[in-house]
């Protein structure tokens, strides 16, 4: 009797184990994650409204996205320089999220953490933002920096929009974000 109790616990137990290992692998061996489809459907360092593209694109995150918020992504790739995102202040609220390649958060902020309102935030490799740190860059000097351990992944840019009257301002903050690469 102890044998057959002591061998369903370790089946359990290996069961359990095994599961487990499969959920935590899921977005590394998905073909079809976030990432990918923004790669697919993007150009580097070109901002893609996902808001508006729900039914025109093979983006299914977008078809899940909360109406009242116009959202732009914009992919990048590090192994060219460091990644700037800058858009202008107008607007009620915006957020932005640094993600990589694997779908996994790096960074968020929104509009409250910076005095003057607009998003100016640059994306380096550790290597990247020690020479930014070492040899401080003008074009760098209001931004938000944030570190990357991987070259590539995109950055998404939430607008809140509480109703139509308000989609002239948000259309100006969305058509002057600007995605660039700096070399270093």
């Amino acid at each position: 009797m102890a044998r057959m109790l002591y061998a369903t616990l370790v089946g359990l137990v290996g069961a359990a184990l095994v599961h487990l290992a499969i959920v935590l692998m899921l977005p590394q061996l998905s073909a079809n994650d976030v990432w990918r489809q923004i790669e697919s459907e993007s150009e580097l360092n070109v901002p893609l409204r996902l808001d508006r593209a729900a039914n025109s694109t093979r983006i299914a995150a977008a078809r899940t996205l909360d109406s009242t918020f116009a959202v732009v992504a914009c992919r990048y790739d590090l192994a060219n320089g460091v990644f700037s995102i800058t858009a202008p202040g107008n607007g009620d609220f915006w957020s932005v999220a640094v993600f990589d390649d694997y779908g996994r958060i790096l960074f968020s902020a929104n509009d409250r953490i910076v005095a003057s309102g607009k998003l100016d935030l640059a994306v380096a490799l550790p290597l990247q933002m020690r020479a930014l740190q070492q040899t401080p860059r003008a074009e760098y000097a209001e931004a938000i920096l944030t570190e990357a351990e991987r070259n590539e992944g995109f950055v998404v840019i939430r607008v809140f929009r509480p109703d139509d009257t308000w989609e002239p301002l948000v259309e100006e903050l969305i058509d002057n974000v600007e995605c660039i690469t700096n070399p270093l």
